[in-house]
């Protein structure tokens, strides 16, 4: 059967919330229910004749339906001179609503009567309201018994044949039937005083005399239905036992009885009557749970009762849930009542699914209420943030620890209970309560490894009885770590509990572990073994469903990226390869190669970045991955001079020397092969360079400090070969020692030896040539040795030519000075502000004739170009010029302690102190710097610093050149330790004069007041 349905067009209400739950808060506090209903303007009707109708008597057999089409009488069944077949309902109609019957009647022949019609039948009587034939006569008719009622309506040949229309109807309101035939129609008043009938279609033929009727009488069924009926379920609600209202919050305990109220009414504006009866649901989708209806089961004397409208009333078959209670649906509400006793151990929502059914077309209204809410069980979310997560005991009741993997813990699982809402908490396995959690004891425990312990938590109030819904739960405890063993690139894991889950590889570029292989899990659980081909070097592991991971296994499977080189010529050095603890290999090759650098045509432009270092390796190898099915590489390069990393600059191509070209290539997996290419760039006019020797302490000689940068070699042009010759010039300062040092006696042999630990000499030109000449010991201007027992000094020199002939010569002055002399001042040949080859003025030293201390005097001076932007950004702070002097001069102590303090440190300016010298404008300033030794010895060095301006011929205002153009003593005009011109006049000057009349004054001066000389510091530099 078909039904019409309707769902209501007004939308339901939101649930409560969970403080709401298992707590009755009257009608308002309920979801408004759901139901199924007609769409809006249909009427419950059906178009199946089976589902109505059923053959009940037929003449011979004439009648055969054939879905809704039936024969009814034909000229070939007979029963005493009568063929006919009669379909009753299976239920009756109403006469208190509007309904109509449609079908179409072929009625083709001759005889007595030969007529279509629909009957009624009441309790004692029945009319048939006929069309065709009827009594001999072509009429529509009302028939009661052998009476032929009025009014009639006559028909003419047309209005027989086939399929014509048929209707039956009746109007509530009205009280009267409408018959409608081929589009004529005949109104008759209700005969009968049943409020319901039976409805019967019926054919006939039949004949008088010897003459039989030929022909037919056949029926289609088209449809039948209420057209004044929308039945609506209005309300459902839950009261108490006796059917009063159950006041908001009341809690309602398991085992209650309590009384289910439906107000249900036809919805049809000025509708019909239709009885019917309330049934609980039989769709899925309506479902009634938590409720059970047999009183029988109740106990405790409890007993059904169900009202309608206030009128007790029973149960067809005295049972609600199957047999349904009896009621009229009308457009007056109607209020059902009935008993239930709330059976809900699980906590579950309690719900009730209804139906409405009319009494003769069975048509099904559903409803679907929550009567009790159900009050969730709510764990802790370990996935909510901390703050979002409420109120323990309120807004979630307990704790789990959560699982690890698929299910799986990896430790003990501990359970804990918040008394609140809630004061029991039961754990269960299958039906046994295998812990009672309350407020002394609230928490329990799993520790032992399990394969799953089925459980089931609820919590109650013992107090109200409510029950909270039922949550399971399988605890799976898995403590063990998995095992990996490895051969070849074979793997094989196992785990014997919770199975293999994954095998991981250690990714290094993004330092973590990433799967290998996922294999497959059966309801959270892996295979006790697992094999798994590695295809990629590195360290696996093997994952359990639990999360337990075995210790890793370094695999090894796959060579690093292949370097080959394109050039046939390029021969590296052999491959050295290495193996790190991930399984991950590391190749490392060398290579060289020379360039001749070109200053016209500078190689690389002049400089060697990052960019050629790429172009250089494209051109010179070809790298390929040994990664199966990835044949990514990347590429990293640096450049490397002197030790230092030079990526970001780059390299002078224009100078000769030597520079390390490093190309890092890294495939997929992170294994990686190094080239060092090492390109030497030679000018073919350099000089041989010069170093320091490998150790800081040679057999022969003193020792050095190879941190300090040797001086910087002066290099000219050879007129006599045309070639580059190079003078490094170094200075050695020692006191005359007992025994004298190498014997008494500096030789040429002595001094080679020297030389060889002292310096190492490299060729410029990448062949390695170099041909070193004599070593020479002059002394006083002539060629010979030195005599080691006194003061002296001597000139030590070796010249070095590489294979284009260009030469290096060593200039060491090898100086010693007397014991008990003052302190010595010397020029550090590497400082930029010392010309080469040059020495200070020999000391002024007077000699106290009391005690034979003494003080020696040493004169300077340098000269400063006024630059812009000004040196120093305008201003020299002592502490600059504390550097200035260190820079410049070695002091050394003629003591054997060696030990120097200072004594004095000024700097004065027109015979005043000042704090700092201003390079912003000319200037002269004297430095005046003491130090004493630990015999008392003392020397003063007073350095004449001037600020100049350049002429507009590029020379220093105020200055004459030395002899030959030089500057003696103090490098290059226009280069020095502040950037800056210096220089020193060999003429007269009368400032210079002055000061050199100055410092004698001041030594005599000290030597007769020596022991006041510290409290007369002020008072001299007034002199001065």
């Amino acid at each position: 059967m078909k039904h019409g349905k309707r769902r209501e067009l007004g939308a339901r209400l939101t649930a409560l919330g969970l403080a709401a739950a298992l707590v009755v808060g009257g009608a308002n506090a309920l979801r408004r229910p759901v139901h199924a209903e007609q769409s809006a303007g249909s009427f419950v009707e059906e178009k199946d004749l089976n589902a109505i109708f059923a053959m009940r008597t037929t003449t011979a057999g004439v009648g055969v339906v054939d879905g809704n089409w039936v024969h009814l009488a034909d000229e070939d069944h007979w029963v005493d001179g009568v063929s006919n077949t009669a379909l009753f309902s299976k239920g009756k109609i109403s006469l208190k609503a509007n309904w109509k019957l449609e079908a179409n009647f072929t009625i083709v022949g001759s005889g007595h009567c030969h007529y279509g019609e629909v009957a009624l039948y009441g309790s004692t009587t029945n009319y048939r309201f006929s069309a065709g034939r009827v009594g001999g006569i072509e009429r529509l008719t009302v028939v009661h018994g052998n009476d032929y009622e009025q009014p009639q309506q006559p028909l003419t040949e047309a209005d027989f044949g086939e399929n014509k229309p048929y209707c039956l109807s009746f109007d509530a309101a009205a009280n009267a039937f409408t018959l409608s035939y081929n589009g004529k129609s005949i109104t008759y008043p209700n005969p009968f005083t049943e409020d319901v009938v039976a409805v019967q279609i019926r054919g006939l033929m039949d004949y008088k005399g010897d003459v039989p009727a030929v022909g037919r009488v056949e029926g289609t069924f088209l449809g039948m239905a209420y057209t004044d009926y929308s039945p609506t379920f209005l309300e459902t609600k839950l009261l108490d036992e006796s059917g009063q209202a159950i006041p908001a919050g009341t809690p309602i305990a398991d085992g209650s009885i309590v009384t289910v109220q439906a107000k249900i009414k036809n919805n049809w504006e000025n509708g019909g009557t239709v009885p019917s009866r309330l049934k609980l649901s039989d769709s899925k989708e309506y479902p009634t749970a938590g409720l059970h209806f047999d009183p029988a089961a109740w106990g405790d004397g409890k007993s059904q009762k169900i009202t309608v409208n206030g009128v007790n009333v029973t149960a067809q078959g005295d049972n609600v849930a199957t047999g349904g209670i009896p009621f009229d649906c009308s457009p007056a509400e109607t209020v059902i009542t009935y008993r239930a006793k709330v059976a809900n151990p699980e906590g579950k929502a309690v719900t009730i699914g209804q139906m409405m059914v009319d009494d003769f077309f069975q048509s099904k209204q559903y409803s679907g209420d929550e009567l009790i809410p159900a009050k969730p069980l709510v764990p802790y979310d370990p996935e909510k943030p901390a703050e979002e997560q409420g109120t323990a005991g309120k807004d979630y009741h307990y704790t789990r620890t959560p699982a690890n993997e698929n299910g799986w813990n990896a430790g003990p699982v501990e359970i804990t209970f918040y008394p609140d809402q809630f004061n029991q908490f039961l754990i269960k396995e299958g039906e046994v309560v295998t812990a009672t959690l309350d407020q002394g004891n609230c928490k329990t425990s799993y520790s032992q490894e399990t394969g799953g312990t089925q459980t089931a938590y609820q919590a109650k109030n013992t107090v109200t009885g409510e029950l909270s819904t039922t949550v399971e739960d399988a605890v799976k405890i898995d403590a063990t770590a998995p095992t990996l063993t490895v051969s070849g690139n074979a793997l094989t894991l196992s785990d014997s509990l919770s199975g293999i889950w994954k095998v991981e590889r250690y990714d290094v570029k993004a330092g973590r572990w990433v799967g290998a292989k996922a294999f497959s899990l059966t309801d959270g659980s892996g295979a006790a073994s697992q094999t798994f081909a590695a295809s990629q070097n590195g360290r696996y592991r093997a994952v359990d469903a639990a999360g337990n991971a075995s210790p890793a296994l370094a695999v090894t499977v796959n060579d690093p990226p292949s370097a080959d080189p394109s050039d046939p010529d390029v021969t590296p050095s052999e491959p050295e390869k290495t193996t790190d603890e991930n399984g991950l290999v590391h190749t490392s090759i060398r290579d060289s190669m020379q360039e001749v650098i070109d200053r016209e045509a500078p190689l690389y432009g002049g400089r060697f970045t990052a960019e050629d270092a790429k172009d250089l390796f494209d051109g010179r190898y070809g790298f390929s991955s040994n990664v199966p099915g990835n044949s990514d590489l990347t590429y990293a390069y640096t450049i490397a001079q002197g030790g230092k990393d030079v990526t970001g600059e780059g390299v002078d191509t224009t100078q000769p020397g030597a520079f390390t070209v490093t190309c890092l290539v890294t495939d997929a997996d992170g294994n990686t092969t190094t080239v060092l290419l090492t390109d030497t760039l030679i000018d073919r006019s350099a000089p041989p360079t010069v170093d320091w020797g490998e150790s800081s302490d040679p057999p022969v000689g003193p020792s050095f400090d190879p941190l300090k940068p040797l001086p910087k070699p002066t290099v000219k042009d050879d007129p006599a070969t045309g070639k580059k010759h190079a003078h490094l010039y170094d200075s050695i300062t020692e006191v005359v020692g007992t025994p004298p040092a190498y014997g008494g006696r500096l030789t040429a042999q002595v001094a080679a030896e020297m030389l060889k630990g002292r310096y190492q000499f490299g060729s410029a030109q990448g062949d390695g040539v170099l041909t070193y000449g004599p070593v020479t010991v002059t002394v006083e201007g002539k060629a010979g040795s030195l005599d080691t027992a006194k003061p002296g000094s001597c000139l030590i020199s070796q010249t070095v030519t590489d294979s284009q002939g260009n030469q290096t010569t060593v200039h060491l002055t090898y100086t010693f000075v007397g014991q008990g002399a003052p302190p010595v001042v010397e020029y550090d040949p590497s400082d930029p502000t010392v010309e080469p080859g040059s020495r200070p003025d020999a000391p002024e030293v007077v000699e106290d004739w009391q005690n034979g201390t003494k003080y020696a005097t040493v004169k300077d001076r340098l000269v400063q170009v006024v630059s812009d932007p000004p040196l120093s950004g305008g201003w020299l702070d002592e502490g600059e010029i504390r550097d200035l002097i260190a820079g410049r001069y070695k002091f050394t102590s003629a003591q054997p302690d060696g030990a120097l303090k200072e004594i004095r440190f000024a700097v004065i300016q027109n015979g005043k102190a000042v704090e700092g010298i201003d390079t912003t404008q000319p200037g002269e300033y004297v430095i005046a710097y003491t130090l004493e030794d630990s015999s008392g010895n003392r020397t003063s060095l007073f350095l004449q610093y001037r600020l100049a301006e350049k002429t507009a011929g590029g020379s220093i205002e105020g200055e004459t050149a030395a002899p030959g153009g030089g500057q003696p003593n103090t490098g290059d005009v226009d280069t020095g330790l502040l950037g800056g011109g210096m220089g020193r006049e060999a003429g007269s000057c009368g400032i210079h004069w002055g000061l050199l009349a100055l410092a004698v004054l001041v030594a005599g001066y000290t030597l007769f007041r020596k022991g006041q000389l510290d409290r007369e510091e002020g008072r001299d530099r007034e002199t001065l």
